[in-house]
């Protein structure tokens, strides 16, 4: 997430802003080995050792990482994440993340090369998978609803909010679409 910002500082300050706003997890995904000076709902990218070191709430593995003898690694207090996409569902093996991140769903700025799924597929991940699927790529306020529809359990977001001009606001929006949920589906 360092490298969306000019600075680190800068990037700490937006992490405050959108925690306070109603983000639930941070997610990582800079390759700096600092740890974290205060406890966070932080979710580090693919580095296991910064993650198992720092006070990180948990990591995030990317699908090609995902095997038995690096995930065993993983300090067992730590929320385990795994990506996975449409065209290459392999099976978790031994080892079981607590939640997926399935995408990319629409077209997205940070993956402009990605042919999208669409949110229709996130039915697929669901029937096949029993962990919590959030949906990602191109998610903003105007389609979140459309892949709660489909069956994710929530969205994971970047350029949705960072590019924004005003993120606190779209967090806020996005926030009540995902806690309505329940509500209106």
């Amino acid at each position: 997430m360092y490298k969306d910002f000019d600075n680190r500082n800068k990037a700490e300050i937006f992490i405050s802003m959108a925690i306070e706003s109603g983000v639930n997890i941070i997610q990582l995904r800079d390759t700096q080995k600092n740890k974290y000076k205060e406890k966070l709902n932080i979710i580090k990218n693919s580095d296991i050792n910064l993650a198992n070191e720092s006070l990180a709430d948990g990591i995030h593995i990317k699908e090609s990482e995902w095997k038995n003898d690096i995930v065993k690694q993983i300090d067992q207090r730590l929320v385990i994440g795994k990506s996975t996409h449409i065209n290459s569902m392999p099976s978790i093996n031994e080892y079981s993340p607590d939640y997926l991140i399935f995408g990319t769903v629409f077209s997205s700025k940070s993956h402009p090369r990605i042919r999208p799924v669409g949110a229709e597929k996130i039915s697929i991940i669901k029937k096949k998978y029993i962990y919590p699927v959030l949906a990602i790529g191109g998610i903003n306020e105007k389609n979140t609803s459309k892949v709660i529809k489909a069956g994710a359990d929530g969205v994971a977001i970047k350029s949705g909010i960072i590019e924004r001009e005003n993120p606190k606001k779209i967090i806020t929006l996005i926030k009540n679409i995902l806690m309505k949920k329940n509500d209106i589906y």
